[in-house]
C-alpha cells in the first residue's frame, strides 16, 4: 500500500496552511463585531460589611453596579433570560463584592450540595468571580460560588488549570423571591498582587444558569476564541493597598489504626507536621511541607499490566496537587516520583539465601520534607524552585536457621530538584527553562533534565506557535554518561469554526527523564496533523457540535524506519435536549511494528493492520436520573482478533443532598498476541515467546455521596477490578517480526482481582481546617484458574487477605494576618 506515502508529506502542508489560516480567519471573524472592553471602578469604603448575603449594609447603596451582562453560550451574543447586578469595593484588608442573580423562578434555582471545589460536576448555578491580578492574560484567580454556598476556587495558567489550589475566603449566600444573592470578602492575603499605587486588575464575571444551561459574561467573549482572557475587562481604583504579610501555619495530627497480610495483628501509630506558607514578597510564596502525611489519599485504581509499559498513576497528594502549574512545564515532572517504590524494591528477592525470608520490605520511600517556592511578579516573570528529600530505604531479611536478620538498602538517601523560570509575553505568549534534578549523593547516581519552551500568539490568536526543546543526561555509579534529547514544534489555529494543528515530536534513544518524569518509550518521531470543524451555536437539532480528522505517522528515531500510520475521525455533539453523542473510528491499515512488545531492544513484531469504533452517549446532566454508555469494537482480521467493551455510568441524585454512582465495564479480548517469555540460548541470543491469549477485564465501581452541608459530608467509594487472561497457544518470534508456532513453552493461566474501599468523612469546621476520618481497605489476588463465574470469583476475593486502616486527622489553619487582628481586640 501506497498510503504512507501522503503521511510522511505532512511537514510540506507547513507551505499551505498560512493562507488556509489566513482565508479561515476572515471567515471565521465575519459577523462578528468588535466589542469594547468594560471597567468597574473600584471604590474603597470604611467599614467592611457583614458578609451574611442580605447587602442591608449601608456600603453596597451607591456603588457602581456591573451589569449588562452578554450570553456566552448557547447564543453567543444576546442578552441572557436573567440579568446580574454586581458590586465590588474594597478595604485595606480584603475585597468585597455583592452579586445579585435575578431569577423569574427562584424556586427553581438549581443548588444541589457536593464538597468544595466540585461545582462544576453538580447540578447547580453558580456565579464566578475572576481576577487577573497582573493583567497579563495569562494568570488567573478564580472564585465561584453556589446557591448553597459552596465555594469552588482555582488558578488558571498558560498550561492549564490548578483545580486543587484553596484559598481562604468568606462567602454567604442567599434565595429571595426574585434572585439569589452572594456575598463574598477576599481577604488580600488570598492574592498576588504588584506592589504599585494603582491596581489594574483583569477581571470578568461568569455567571451560569444552569436551569436552561446559559452561561452569560459581564464583559463579552467570543466563543469562537480559545484565549478569553483577551476579552476580559479591567478593575481599576484599587489605591495604594500593600501587600499584606502573608504567612501561615497548619499543623496536622494524626492516629492511625492498621494491619495488612505481612503483619500479625494490629498496628497503631500517631503522626504530626505541618505545612507551612510565607509570603516572601507580593510576588512570590514559599510552601513548606515537615513530615507530611499522605495516609488519607484515596487508593490507587490497580490494574493488571500486560503491556511493556509502566502504569502512570494520578497524583492525588495535595501538596503536589496545589500551586505547581510552573512545575508542569515541557513534561518533565512527574510527582509520583517522590515517595514511590523504592530503586531496587526486588533486589531482597533476588538477592535472599536459601533459608532466608524477606521479612519487611517498604513499597515507598519516606518524605522526610518538600518545598515549593513559586510566584510571578509585576513583569510577568514567574520563578519556581521545588526540592523534596526522602530517606534511605532497607528490606529486613530474616534467617530462618538462627533467627539472625540482616539488611538490603533498595534506596539510599534522595534529593529531588525542579527550577523553572517562565515569562510572559504580549499576546499571551510566554517562554520558560526548567531544569529538573534527583540525585543520590552515596553511590553517585545523578540525572539532569533541562527544557526550554515558548509559545508565540499573534494579537488575534488565530495563529498560534509552541516550540520545545528538552536534553536529559543521566550519570550512574560508574561515572559513565549517557545524554538524549527530545523536541516538539506545533503550529496551529485555535480560533474560528475552523481549527488546525500540525505537530512534530522526536525523542532520540537515550533520552530518558524518567528519573523525575514519565514517559512509556523514548526513540520515537510522531508527526500529526488535526484538522477540526466547531458549531459554536445552535443550529438545527444541535446545540453544539465538534468534527475532528486526525492523521497521524510514527516512526522510530533511529534508524527512521515506520511505526505505524493511522487516520482517526470523530464527531461530538450536544443536542438541543442536551444529550451528547460521541463517535470516533480509526484505521492502522498497514498495521503496527512494534518495537517493544518483545522486550529487547533491536527486535519487533509486525501486528497486522487493525481498526476500532467508538462510540458514547449521555443524557442530560440536569436530570435526577442520568447514564452515560460507552460502546466499543475492535477489528484485526489478519491475525482472526476481534475485542468489544462496554461501559455504563449511572447517576442518580435522590436529593441536592445525596447521590449514588455506579461504573461498570466490560472488555472482552480474543486473540490477543502478546509477549509471554524471553530464554537465551547457549551463546545468550534471546528466544522470545509470544502468545495467543484471551483477556477478560470486568470493573465496577460504586460511590455514595451524602453531603450534610457545604461544611461537612460522607463519602463513600468501593471498587473491584478482575482481570484473567487464558493462554491458548505460542509462538516464537523470528528477526523479521513475524511468528511461527511453537509450544515448547507453557505458561499458567492468570486471573487478577483488585478490591478497595474507601470511606471518608470530612468537617471543615473552620477557614481552612477540616477533620476528617477515613477507613480504606484493599485486596489484591492472583490465582491459576480462571474457569469461575463473576460472583463465585468476587466472593473468593472477599475471602482473600486483606489490608485496612482506619485514620483520623486534625489540620488547623492558622494566618498570621487574623491572628495579629485577634491579639490587638
Amino acid at each position: 500500500m501506497r498510503t504512507h506515502i501522503l503521511f510522511k508529506q505532512l511537514p510540506l502542508l507547513l507551505l499551505l496552511l498560512p493562507v488556509i489560516n489566513t482565508v479561515s480567519a476572515y471567515a471565521s471573524n465575519a459577523g462578528k463585531p468588535e466589542r469594547e472592553k468594560k471597567n468597574y471602578e473600584a471604590s474603597y469604603i470604611s467599614m467592611p460589611p457583614k458578609i451574611d448575603g442580605k447587602l442591608d449594609d449601608k456600603v453596597w447603596e451607591n456603588l457602581p453596579v456591573a451589569g449588562n451582562f452578554i450570553v456566552y453560550a448557547p447564543y453567543n451574543g444576546s442578552s441572557p433570560a436573567n440579568q446580574t447586578r454586581v458590586k465590588l469595593a474594597y478595604d485595606n484588608d480584603a475585597v468585597y463584592i455583592a452579586a445579585e442573580m435575578l431569577d423569574s423562578h427562584p424556586d427553581s434555582i438549581c443548588k444541589e450540595f457536593g464538597k468544595r471545589d466540585q461545582v462544576e460536576s453538580l447540578n447547580t448555578d453558580y456565579i464566578s468571580f475572576d481576577i487577573l491580578p497582573y493583567n497579563d492574560g495569562l494568570n488567573m484567580y478564580e472564585f465561584k460560588v453556589t446557591p448553597a454556598n459552596l465555594q469552588n476556587d482555582c488558578k488558571y495558567s498558560a498550561i492549564g488549570t490548578d483545580l486543587n489550589w484553596d484559598a481562604v475566603w468568606e462567602s454567604a449566600t442567599l434565595i429571595t423571591d426574585s434572585s439569589w444573592i452572594a456575598e463574598v470578602r477576599i481577604p488580600w492575603s488570598a492574592l498576588r498582587f504588584p506592589r504599585i499605587a494603582e491596581q489594574k486588575w483583569g477581571f470578568n464575571l461568569w455567571r451560569n444558569f444552569q436551569r436552561r444551561r446559559e452561561f452569560s459574561t459581564w464583559s463579552y467573549i467570543d466563543n469562537q476564541d480559545q484565549d478569553i482572557f483577551k476579552y476580559y475587562g479591567t478593575i481599576t481604583g484599587i489605591r495604594n493597598i500593600d501587600p499584606p504579610v502573608r504567612l501561615s501555619i497548619t499543623p496536622y495530627v494524626a492516629g492511625y489504626i492498621e494491619n495488612s497480610p505481612e503483619v500479625t495483628g494490629w498496628k497503631y501509630s500517631g503522626r504530626g507536621g505541618l505545612d507551612l506558607k510565607w509570603g516572601i514578597n507580593e510576588s512570590y510564596t514559599v510552601d513548606m511541607m515537615l513530615i507530611p502525611d499522605f495516609g488519607q489519599v484515596q487508593s490507587d485504581d490497580v490494574i493488571l499490566n500486560l503491556t511493556p509499559f509502566e502504569v502512570r498513576y494520578d497524583e492525588k497528594r495535595q501538596f503536589f496537587t496545589e500551586g505547581t502549574e510552573l512545575f508542569n512545564k515541557c513534561g518533565l515532572f512527574y510527582s509520583r516520583r517522590i515517595g514511590s517504590i523504592p530503586r531496587d524494591f526486588y533486589r531482597p528477592y533476588y538477592e535472599a539465601r536459601v533459608n532466608e525470608v524477606i521479612n519487611e520490605n517498604p513499597e515507598e520511600t519516606s518524605i522526610l520534607n518538600a518545598t515549593k517556592i513559586s510566584g510571578r511578579n509585576s513583569k510577568g516573570l514567574g520563578i519556581g524552585f521545588f526540592n523534596a528529600i526522602t530517606s534511605p530505604a532497607d528490606a529486613k531479611l530474616l534467617d530462618t536457621t538462627d533467627n539472625s536478620s540482616r539488611k538490603i538498602r533498595t534506596q539510599e538517601f534522595t534529593n529531588y530538584n525542579v527550577m523553572v523560570v517562565d515569562q510572559n509575553l504580549k499576546h499571551n505568549s510566554y517562554a520558560t527553562i526548567i531544569n529538573t534534578n534527583y540525585w543520590m549523593p552515596r553511590n553517585h547516581y545523578h540525572s539532569n533534565v533541562t527544557g526550554a519552551e515558548t509559545r508565540l500568539n499573534n494579537k488575534k490568536s488565530s495563529f498560534s506557535f509552541l516550540g520545545r526543546l528538552n536534553v536529559s543526561q543521566v550519570v550512574d555509579q560508574d561515572g559513565k554518561k549517557e545524554t538524549g534529547s527530545r523536541y516538539l514544534v506545533s503550529i496551529s489555529k485555535p480560533r474560528g469554526k475552523f481549527q488546525y494543528e500540525l505537530q512534530r515530536d522526536a525523542m532520540d534513544k537515550r533520552y530518558d527523564p524518567n528519573d523525575m518524569g514519565y514517559i512509556s518509550n523514548n526513540n520515537e518521531v510522531n508527526n500529526s496533523l488535526r484538522l477540526s470543524h466547531l458549531v459554536f451555536d445552535p443550529v438545527w437539532i444541535w446545540q453544539s457540535m465538534q468534527s475532528d480528522i486526525l492523521m497521524v505517522y510514527k516512526t522510530l528515531s533511529s534508524p527512521n524506519d515506520l511505526i505505524s500510520y493511522q487516520l482517526v475521525a470523530d464527531n461530538y455533539m450536544t443536542f438541543h435536549n442536551y444529550w451528547a453523542d460521541y463517535i470516533e473510528v480509526g484505521v492502522t491499515p498497514d498495521g503496527v511494528t512494534d518495537y517493544y512488545e518483545p522486550r529487547t531492544w533491536g527486535w519487533k513484531y509486525k501486528r497486522p493492520a487493525s481498526s476500532y469504533l467508538n462510540w458514547r452517549i449521555a443524557s442530560d446532566s440536569r436530570k435526577k436520573f442520568r447514564i452515560h454508555n460507552s460502546f466499543g469494537l475492535s477489528s484485526t482480521p489478519g491475525n482472526s482478533g476481534t475485542g468489544w467493551n462496554i461501559e455504563t455510568i449511572l447517576r442518580m441524585r435522590f436529593s441536592d443532598r445525596f447521590s449514588v454512582t455506579l461504573t461498570g465495564s466490560y472488555l472482552d479480548s480474543h486473540n490477543d498476541y502478546g509477549w509471554a517469555k524471553t530464554l537465551f540460548d547457549s551463546i545468550q541470543d534471546p528466544i522470545i515467546y509470544f502468545a495467543r491469549r484471551n483477556v477478560l477485564t470486568v470493573s465496577n465501581i460504586v460511590n455514595f455521596k451524602y453531603v450534610f452541608n457545604t461544611k461537612s459530608s460522607l463519602n463513600l467509594r468501593g471498587r473491584h477490578y478482575w482481570s484473567r487472561v487464558e493462554f491458548l497457544d505460542y509462538y516464537r518470534l523470528d528477526q523479521e517480526g513475524l511468528l511461527t508456532r511453537n509450544n515448547s513453552i507453557n505458561l499458567p493461566n492468570e486471573s487478577f482481582n483488585a478490591f478497595s474501599a474507601d470511606l471518608q468523612f470530612v468537617w471543615y469546621f473552620a477557614p481552612g481546617s477540616e477533620l476528617s476520618m477515613v477507613w480504606k481497605n484493599s485486596i489484591n489476588s492472583s490465582d491459576e484458574v480462571i474457569h469461575l463465574g463473576y460472583a463465585e470469583d468476587f466472593a473468593n476475593t472477599m475471602r482473600s487477605d486483606q489490608a485496612n486502616s482506619f485514620s483520623i486527622r486534625l489540620l488547623y489553619y492558622l494566618d498570621f494576618q487574623s491572628v495579629r487582628k485577634q491579639l490587638k481586640a
